[in-house]
């Protein structure tokens, strides 16, 4: 029973109503996103499980001590109290393959990139245990060789991941790979002992291998509530963002303008449900005792937020990545920063480009930042270059964060010295026009920026 459509909302909300009124099914199946689901979860459980049974009647299996007759025995021990007895089992193992491999690197290096360190170490614990791989093993190759122990996607950049494990890689757990099963004891249960009077499975799980004989045997005994497949449609995936929304503004008690639905989601995007989350949770925040959130709030917000949406376009400038910095500009543009600030922002990071471009040209030599590692950077050629060059350090040396500097480093080799100089000169002449010309802000910017690339 698969329950996948653009009303997702009303589908979670329509199977609480049925186990609410005792209609039940021995497995539910929930895919997607963690911080989304997972309060759907909580709901199912409120309605099968009593609060003062739950120490007794319900239990969590993780994926580090799954086993077929782990699951089997929870199921058929009774509880101390009388009712059900329900077993949350978090990312079954069995749904699992080498296919699916790929979106849980794409999960990982997300929450890298998100800052949320926790998560992605989670992650990457169980990927490694399930490659029977050691973290230790993989500690200090180069990225060339990290990419051919792990049979990396060639679609994917692994410098974020060999990074994150530089400096986190002692952290993480070594989980020892145990043996799961086949999954035909559970399908055997399922179809000949099961009895939700008495038992129930609810599986939650981010990642599916959905051609996998055992997905497909176990959607035939309950529903699949499948989230991760919704979100990624584009018609489907931006209605249920919107229901999302409306639902988390209605479970607080306030309303939203369907203009400020409309520019939450042109800032955060349909299929990111866990940054959708954040935004309005911190709406909601903000809008205090008013009851009515607004598209002005929507702008007011995000003006707060502008500096993270320019450091995406001189990454993106950084990268000569044409597509990313015309929908970075149109983004800041239609958020009403103005021009003038896009202006400054874009010339400061040409100045720090010029910076380091010299100090590497008259240093250790710019030939240095090709495939350099930022160990490397950090630890031997940035004190060096500090020791070196004493009192007329410059000012960007000083203060920056290492991993920025190391960033915006190999952003230079793209560049040539003499034209960002000749280049940061015209820059003048941009200015007078901004102030007094008759050409429109935006075309101006997006010439200066495709000439900036063009380098």
């Amino acid at each position: 029973m698969n329950l996948t459509s653009k009303k997702y909302l009303r589908q979670v909300e329509e199977v609480i109503k049925k186990a609410e009124a005792g209609e039940v099914y021995p497995v539910y199946l929930f895919i997607g996103d963690r911080p989304i689901i997972h309060p759907q979860i909580n709901k199912l459980i409120d309605c099968l499980v009593s609060e003062e049974a739950k120490d007794f009647n319900f239990e969590v299996l993780s994926p580090d001590f799954f086993s077929e007759g782990r699951l089997l025995e929870l199921l058929e021990t009774r509880g101390f109290f009388p009712g059900r007895k329900v077993v949350l089992v978090q990312d079954l193992p069995l749904l699992v393959s080498a296919d699916t491999t790929k979106t849980r690197w794409k999960k990982t290096l997300a929450a890298i990139e998100a800052g949320d360190d926790d998560r992605a170490k989670e992650l990457i614990s169980r990927i490694f245990s399930d490659l029977k791989i050691d973290p230790k093993e993989i500690i200090g190759l180069s990225s060339g060789q990290m990419k051919e122990v792990l049979d990396w996607p060639k679609d994917l950049r692994i410098e974020n991941l060999s990074e994150f494990l530089e400096d986190h890689g002692e952290d993480l757990e070594c989980i020892e790979p145990i043996h799961t099963g086949s999954g035909d004891r559970i399908l055997s249960w399922l179809a000949q002992r099961a009895d939700p009077s008495r038992a129930i499975i609810i599986i939650e799980s981010e990642v599916v291998d959905r051609r996998c004989s055992f997905y497909k045997e176990l959607k035939k005994h309950g529903p699949v509530v499948d989230l991760d497949k919704e979100k990624k449609d584009s018609k489907s995936g931006t209605d249920l963002a919107k229901s999302f929304i409306r639902s988390l503004i209605r479970e607080k008690g306030k309303e939203i303008e369907p203009k400020a639905i409309d520019a939450i989601m042109d800032r955060v995007g349909h299929t990111d449900l866990v940054g959708l989350k954040t935004e309005v949770q911190k709406l909601i925040s903000q809008a205090g005792d008013s009851v009515r959130i607004k598209a002005e709030d929507v702008c007011e917000m995000v003006v707060r937020h502008k500096d993270e949406e320019l450091y995406k376009l001189t990454g993106a400038i950084g990268e000569k990545d044409l597509g990313k910095c015309l929908n970075s500009l149109s983004y800041l543009l239609n958020q009403g920063i103005h021009p003038l600030a896009i202006l400054q922002t874009i010339a400061n990071f040409l100045r720090k480009m010029i910076i380091l471009r010299a100090v590497f040209e008259y240093g250790p030599g710019i030939q240095t930042v090709k495939n350099l590692q930022y160990r490397i950077f950090k630890d031997e050629i940035l004190p060096e270059i500090k020791e070196n060059m004493g009192d007329a350090l410059p000012a960007l040396l000083k203060g920056a964060h290492p991993y920025a500097l190391y960033k915006l480093t190999l952003q230079t080799y793209g560049f040539d010295l003499d034209q960002m100089l000749d280049f940061l000169a015209s820059m003048a002449e941009m200015d007078l026009e901004f102030k007094g010309g008759q050409v429109s802000h935006r075309v101006l910017l997006e010439t200066l920026i495709f000439r900036f690339i063009s380098m």
